[in-house]
């Protein structure tokens, strides 16, 4: 039996969003300044948050899919 998904924050969406809004913001700023390995770092952060952008799409989807039975 599998465990039960937790139902996802109303705000973490948002959160996220803007997380990876600030971090893109951030990208573009260390690319004009040519500094790699801050940028290089702030890539990883992107997906990173990106990743967690997925997790809590596929916790939403699977909240309502439990709420609808």
């Amino acid at each position: 039996m599998s465990r039960p998904i937790r139902s996802a924050p109303v705000e973490g969406a948002k959160l996220i969003a803007q997380a990876i809004d600030d971090l893109r913001r951030a990208r573009a700023v260390l690319v004009q300044t040519a500094s790699p390995k801050a940028a290089a770092a702030v890539r990883r952060a992107l997906r990173s948050a990106e990743g967690a952008r997925r997790h809590m799409d596929h916790r939403v989807a699977r909240s309502g899919e439990r709420g609808a039975s």
